[in-house]
């Protein structure tokens, strides 16, 4: 590989000369640029990332992590994120951990050893282990939900309580009085780390707790993929509860609830309607259509890319940021049958 010195020793010029030009300061004349960048093409030389990286003390990457790259919620996030900071000149590297908390601390440790700048953890698993690491190295940082801000620590809150109210309060207002809260919490994780199934199942509870006449249960689903899981847990509730609204943590496995309902003979809305969660892009090609709670991802990726950025660029302390929720209505939800 060709060497720095080479590209130099070619140009006529000095190496420090070279490194001007690869890393964009305009303090080169215009004929000794085209020299150096001419060379360059000769040689086919690739500057040394980790070289750049020591020289400037920044890398200009920034970490993501996120727990389902087949989630669409997690991916749209990702998508976003990796544009907007792009746009702004840094690269993105991109974990996942499948909801594993192993994998979580893994990826932390190794984008730390890579130097990047910043990370985004967007997971629904957390560990203690994870927060002390990033806090102790003073590494810019923006959780959801989970953060404690402080100088190098932000915190991205999303309004589920607000979001599953509002989904809660429209199948009373439809005429439901018998509703049923679906999850499908990860096998491989312990309850206190699963922070976004454990506050949406709390938001719940808590919607419910201000209609008295209002009668309503939990289920957990069996832990599978949530499109299976929900076919699954269909067909369980048909058998344990008798229900004529459903509210369930994430689109997925609201899809699976749908698909799983309808092959036992149910229709939507018309025996039972279904609410998600995240309003991802799967609710509009289903049959019905799947009311959801939006949360939006170009906001959530928007400003946390913002945040981030602020924090690495001008030190600034870390914040709350907060990030609404409202319900969209389409055609999986309806007034229940008369008895």
């Amino acid at each position: 590989m060709p060497s720095i010195d080479d590209v130099a020793k070619l140009a006529g010029v000095s190496t420090a000369t070279v490194s001007a030009v690869v890393n964009g300061q305009e303090i080169v004349k215009p004929r000794t640029k085209r020299r150096i960048l001419d060379a360059i093409h000769t040689l086919k030389y690739e500057p040394n990332f980790y070289a750049r990286t020591l020289a400037r003390g920044r890398s200009n990457i920034i970490g993501v992590v996120i727990s389902d790259i087949l989630n669409p919620f997690f991916a749209e996030i990702a998508q976003i994120v990796q544009e907007n900071a792009i746009r702004r000149g840094y690269q993105v590297l991109i974990s996942v951990t499948d909801f594993s908390v192993d994998r979580l601390n893994d990826a932390i440790k190794y984008m730390i050893g890579m130097r990047i700048d910043g990370i985004l953890i967007m997971t629904s698993e957390m560990d203690d282990k994870v927060l002390k690491i990033v806090q102790e190295r003073k590494i810019p940082a923006v959780f959801e939900d989970v953060g404690t801000v402080n100088a190098t620590t932000s915190n991205l809150r999303i309004d589920y309580e607000g979001g599953i109210y509002r989904a809660v309060r429209c199948l009373v207002e439809l005429g439901h009085e018998r509703i049923l809260f679906v999850q499908n919490p990860p096998m491989s994780l312990q309850p206190e780390q699963m922070f976004s199934h454990r506050v949406r199942a709390e938001a719940f509870q808590a919607a419910v707790d201000r209609f008295p006449n209002l009668t309503a249960h939990k289920f957990a689903g069996s832990g599978r993929s949530p499109f299976q899981a929900g076919v699954d847990c269909a067909r369980q509730i048909l058998q344990r509860f008798d229900i004529t609204g459903v509210v369930a943590s994430a689109d997925p496995h609201a899809v699976g609830l749908l698909r799983g309902f309808q092959r036992a003979g149910k229709k939507v809305p018309g025996d039972i309607s279904i609410i998600g969660f995240d309003n991802s892009n799967l609710c509009e090609y289903t049959d019905p259509q799947l009311a959801s709670v939006n949360i939006s991802r170009k906001e959530i990726a928007e400003s946390a890319v913002e945040t981030l950025l602020g924090m690495i660029e001008q030190n600034r302390p870390g914040v709350e940021i907060h990030i609404p929720t409202e319900l969209v209505l389409r055609e999986s939800v309806g007034r229940p049958r008369s008895p």
